[in-house]
């Protein structure tokens, strides 16, 4: 059985812009970017500039990932046209925790490849924190390639 991806409706992306503001902050603070004090107002400005019509800005595809008709997770896409192709950017993937561990992030990836296929996506990008061990795995076992590092070295 495969994860379909549909568009999330309003009730469901009130709940995942919430949610994702607070885990992107976390995120930021688990890797040392940003203070704690103040994350969740910076992370809730950048969504507001990348999303400023919510779910209906446009080249924005926020999508509920469905398998087993029960939904598992929510996927964010930006699809845009790059100097010769069209591209999609992963914002945010993220499968709830009661369904991590079966194998659905898979499954998931696969069906956001279908998508991107589909709307004739040549090139799938995305950033995940260092820190992401079980991200960084499953992006390397779908075939993704690092193209930049980003290092640093804690003096202190």
């Amino acid at each position: 059985m495969c994860v379909y991806l549909k568009q999330m409706n309003k009730k469901v992306f009130e709940s995942f812009y919430e949610e994702s503001i607070v885990d992107y902050a976390n995120e930021h603070v688990k890797s040392g970017d940003w203070e704690a004090e103040g994350s969740t107002e910076r992370a809730r400005s950048e969504f507001e500039n990348l999303l400023p019509e919510g779910l209906d800005t446009s080249n924005q595809y926020l999508l509920s990932a469905i398998y087993n008709n029960v939904e598992i997770g929510y996927v964010w896409l930006h699809i845009y046209d790059g100097k010769d192709q069209k591209k999609c950017f992963i914002y945010d993937i993220n499968i709830k925790d009661a369904y991590r561990g079966q194998g659905l992030g898979t499954k998931t990836m696969r069906s956001i490849e279908e998508y991107c296929k589909d709307t004739d996506v040549e090139t799938i990008g995305l950033h995940v924190f260092g820190h992401n061990k079980r991200a960084v795995a499953l992006y390397n076992k779908m075939g993704f390639e690092t193209t930049n590092y980003r290092m640093e070295k804690k003096l202190k």
